[in-house]
């Protein structure tokens, strides 16, 4: 595992000039769709659904998604999400089961404050997912990562890199360091 070290300038800036970020993507078992507002329903009922598997998603700090969370929170939240990926600040993906009527999770590609990484990702699927089917979409979505994006160096706190190493080096996630203090959020 790489040195855990913070960058003292901040989140490093996501993209090498030049790449062009899929729009959309058909896996297998998911179909990858820019995270937006318009698929507002369909993330709803996944997130309420799944809330508590998602807690902590981002760190042991972050309590996302709250037990308060309605309907209009959620939206301001995708738009948040569409906004930033218009921009090209950051990425989040729903994943749509194929015929795109139901939402089985979200991938999000975040700027990183880490010096050994390029990128961090966070990933969930539907708790009411079988477990193995769970295992083969989140694989599928980590190789798409893998093979379509231009990053060497991935980091997946809470995945493949603990919490406790993760904040220990003093990093912070970019959606809970920027969320709270947009007003797109809320």
């Amino acid at each position: 595992m790489p040195d855990l070290t913070a960058r003292p300038e901040g989140f490093r800036p996501l993209l090498p000039q030049g790449f062009s970020v899929p729009k959309s993507w058909p896996g297998t078992y998911v179909c990858l769709i820019p995270a937006g507002p318009e698929w507002t329903d369909l993330d709803f009922e996944a997130v309420v659904s799944s809330r508590s598997k998602l807690k902590h998603l981002f760190g042991p700090e972050d309590d996302w998604p709250p037990g308060n969370l309605t309907l209009t929170m959620n939206e301001a939240d995708l738009a948040w999400h569409a906004k930033e990926f218009e921009l090209g600040k950051s990425f989040a993906y729903h994943l749509l089961d194929t015929d795109q009527r139901a939402c089985l999770g979200c991938l999000y590609i975040y700027p990183t404050a880490s010096m050994s990484h390029e990128v961090e990702a966070y990933l969930w699927t539907h708790i009411n997912l079988d477990k193995e089917v769970a295992e083969l979409i989140e694989h599928e979505v980590i190789d798409w990562l893998d093979r379509e994006w231009p990053f060497e160096s991935i980091a997946w706190p809470g995945r493949f890199i603990s919490f406790e190493s993760w904040s220990a080096a003093g990093l912070r996630n970019y959606y809970v360091c920027t969320r709270t203090t947009s007003s797109l959020y809320y």
